[in-house]
């Protein structure tokens, strides 16, 4: 509804993945409390609507594909990034 074009509705501006084993819960009305959770949801290919991308579809990973997603995840940990200042300007 922020931009009026129907290609968008149902979208999100996702945050960035950095931290995200601390963030949850997880999606936009947070519905999972894990990150096993969200990517069994994303494994299944999200669920179906009239506004859902093509782009998301199901991914077919194994059990042991999805833990190794997971622990993947949780590596985007660190120190450093909360000290980063967001540009005063940008290119013109």
């Amino acid at each position: 509804m922020v931009t009026n074009d129907k290609s968008e509705i149902g979208a999100f501006k996702t945050p960035t993945l950095r931290e995200i084993a601390n963030t949850a819960p997880y999606m936009h009305d947070g519905r999972f409390g894990t990150l096993e959770e969200v990517v069994a949801f994303y494994n299944k290919g999200g669920i179906k609507n009239p506004f859902l991308s093509e782009l998301i579809l199901p991914l077919e990973l194994t059990a042991q594909e999805q833990k190794d997603l997971v622990a993947f995840l949780r590596t985007l940990n660190g120190e450093g990034w909360q000290h980063v200042k967001a540009p005063e300007e940008f290119p013109q």
